[in-house]
This record gives structure tokens, sequence and C-alpha cells, in this order.
């Protein structure tokens, strides 16, 4: 009986050159328990020269970060609207804002849309837990896109920028 030949991975002889722009970054994250068995993962981070911790929540439908820290102009209503909802169901308004410059992992990233809303439920639960305060949810808006993947043995992500 002959043996079928294996296939490669990629049917590419040579990968495409528009995959040459795009590099694997691994960086570490942090994962701390606020109550028992109640995890998250934590990634430092700058937003236009704020400096503070961001939540990977891949249950977030979008980016978030506090709106009392960020009061960058808004995104003209006619650009974007957006309502959002809580797993309770509470509809709330969302205030966009594109931060210029977006600092994860060593990288830069520039002209991120971000949702800004009020996060004092969130910091409230982490100051009296953690004694930290949170200035954004990085959700799976952020994570399609730059094709996160989360390495929970080793406490480490890698995206492509």
């Amino acid at each position: 009986m002959k043996r079928k030949k294996r296939q490669k991975l990629c049917h590419f002889k040579t990968p495409p050159s528009y995959l040459s722009r795009f590099k694997t970054h691994t960086f570490s994250v942090e994962i701390v328990e606020l109550e028992d068995n109640s995890f998250h993962m934590i990634v430092p981070v700058e937003i236009d020269g704020i400096q503070g911790d961001m939540i990977l929540d891949t249950g977030a439908s979008v980016s978030v970060v506090d709106d009392r820290l960020f009061h960058a102009d808004p995104l003209s209503e006619t650009d974007v609207q957006m309502s959002s909802g809580s797993v309770t169901g509470q509809i709330h308004n969302v205030r966009l804002v594109k931060a210029a410059k977006f600092k994860l992992g060593g990288r830069t990233l520039k002209e991120i849309q971000l949702a800004a809303i009020d996060l004092k439920y969130v910091n409230e639960m982490y100051d009296k837990h953690l004694h930290r305060k949170i200035i954004g949810l990085l959700g799976c808006d952020f994570c399609v896109r730059y094709k996160v993947l989360i390495d929970y043995q080793n406490k480490e992500i890698s995206m492509h920028f």
C-alpha cells in the first residue's frame, strides 16, 4: 500500500508578500483571581500617554475605556452610533473616541477606536479585591482584528501587528 504524501500547511511555494507585513508578537499577561474561581487577564497598556491596566475580555463585543479618564473629542455622531448592553440587559449610550497612540507589549498601534463608558463598577470591584485601577477592557473586536492567541499555561498572548 502506497502512503499519501503529506500536504503542506500552506499551499504557496513561498508566502505571499502581504503576509510579510505582519509579525507575531508575544508578551506576558497577568492572570488575577478576584474571588474564588473568578479570573481575569490583565494587560498593561498606555493610551495617549495614560498608563494603566486593561482586562482582556473576549466576552466584550468592543474594547472600552473609562470615560472619566479619556476626554478626547468624540467621533461625530454621523461617523458611528452605538449603544451597549450588559449581561443584566441594561442599555447604555456609548461615546466613541479615537486614541492616537495605543501602546501594548512594546508595540504602538495608531488610531484605535474605543468606546468610552463608565467603568466605576469594575473599578470598585478591583479596588475592593486587589487595590488596583482598570482603565479599560480589550474586547473581542481587538482579539479578532489582531488575531490574539491566549496561552494560559505560559501566561502569554500572541498577536499580529
